[in-house]
């Protein structure tokens, strides 16, 4: 997809740098619980709240990895009888799939910002040890929700001009991966990740 849909090459890195992101912090996280449960076992010591803190980075960098698994085309889709359905008719499902993705997506965002904005209205804060301000991760979960619903929408509003203009090039671009696309995606996967570094020019 991101060879050739002009929205995926525009988002790819961006969405890639939030996944890389997230995955440091994981990263991070990781470690930091490892240190809380040593330290608990050996010393007696809790460092208090890496579970609080582990719950808030599940809820904002799963909302961030929405944008990268839409660019990389790696939202899960039921297609069983896409495949025997006429083009045209694939053409207009495609379209309507990331139509009501879009439609989803956006709605999200606006009952995130409700939520946000009861706790900045109330002054919530967790009931945890570190009694953290709600809106402070809050944000943060919005904001990854407003940068999928700003990507659905890209996508979605291609997806329905091509429906418009080229149906052909819509069921190409939008329709779900076939298995040789998931095949070469995984072992261009594989090859990047196994590839020896490039040696230092003498």
């Amino acid at each position: 997809m991101t060879a050739q849909n002009p929205v995926a090459r525009v988002l790819e890195a961006p969405a890639r740098w939030l996944a890389i992101l997230g995955g440091w912090w994981l990263m991070a996280l990781a470690f930091l619980t490892c240190a809380e449960i040593l330290g608990r076992k050996l010393l007696g010591v809790s460092l208090q709240g890496v579970d609080e803190i582990g719950g808030y980075t599940l809820a904002i960098f799963s909302t961030l990895a929405f944008t990268w698994a839409l660019v990389a085309k790696s939202h899960a889709r039921v297609d069983f009888l896409l495949g025997r359905m006429p083009a045209p008719v694939r053409a207009v499902l495609n379209a309507a799939a990331f139509l009501l993705l879009a439609a989803c997506a956006i709605y999200a965002a606006w009952r995130g910002w409700h939520v946000l904005e009861e706790s900045i209205e109330f002054q919530a804060h967790a009931n945890s040890p570190l009694q953290t301000a709600l809106w402070i991760p809050q944000s943060a979960w919005l904001a990854g929700l407003v940068v999928f619903a700003m990507a659905a929408g890209a996508f979605a509003g291609h997806a329905l001009w091509l429906l418009l203009t080229d149906w052909r090039r819509l069921n190409l671009l939008y329709g779900p991966m076939t298995l040789d696309e998931e095949v070469a995606a995984e072992a261009s996967a594989i090859l990047a990740r196994t590839a020896p570094e490039a040696e230092p020019a003498e």
